[in-house]
């Protein structure tokens, strides 16, 4: 089977957390297969199981020779039909070696408000855009960089199956 992503390892390691008030790192995910429970700590995505959804990437950095864009993939985690996985891929156009990647990302905590009443419940769906922030520190050469930066712009949900 061909990769979706040849150019990417299809392995993780977690790194150090991006502390910022408001936003959530999870540790990285082992290796255990998905389950249904709401918690995302032991959900794992094999890359081999990504299909690249035909949703334009986003770009998250692109300095210094230096570009990492988001992909979307076409379907959810195996397992996991509520949960959207994005790949991240990275292209270095420097004449000069990138070493000592490290990339960390944060979402905010959101939560929703339900009221109930005898009759009904409703529950507004959330309409927040999605934001993600990032800290991409790495080696250029000899010289180290450490960037950090908002994401934002992300297709609709529905959109990322097409």
């Amino acid at each position: 089977r061909k990769l979706p992503f040849p150019d990417l390892p299809n392995n993780s390691v977690a790194d150090p957390p991006l502390l910022s008030p408001g936003y959530e790192l999870k540790p990285a995910a082992s290796l255990h297969p998905a389950s249904y429970d709401a918690s995302l700590e032991n959900l794992f995505v094999p890359l081999i199981s990504v299909t690249p959804s035909t949703i334009c990437p986003l770009t998250v950095y692109d300095r210094n020779g230096f570009k990492a864009m988001l992909h979307f993939s076409r379907d959810p985690a195996p397992g996991r039909p509520d949960v959207l996985v994005m790949v991240l891929s990275m292209l270095s156009t420097s004449a000069h070696p990138i070493k000592d990647i490290v990339f960390q990302a944060a979402v905010p905590k959101v939560r929703s408000l339900c009221q109930s009443s005898r009759d009904a419940q409703k529950c507004p769906e959330d309409k927040d855009p999605i934001r993600l922030r990032y800290k991409l520190v790495f080696t250029q050469g000899m010289q180290p960089f450490s960037e950090v930066g908002e994401v934002t712009g992300f297709p609709e949900a529905e959109l990322w199956g097409r």
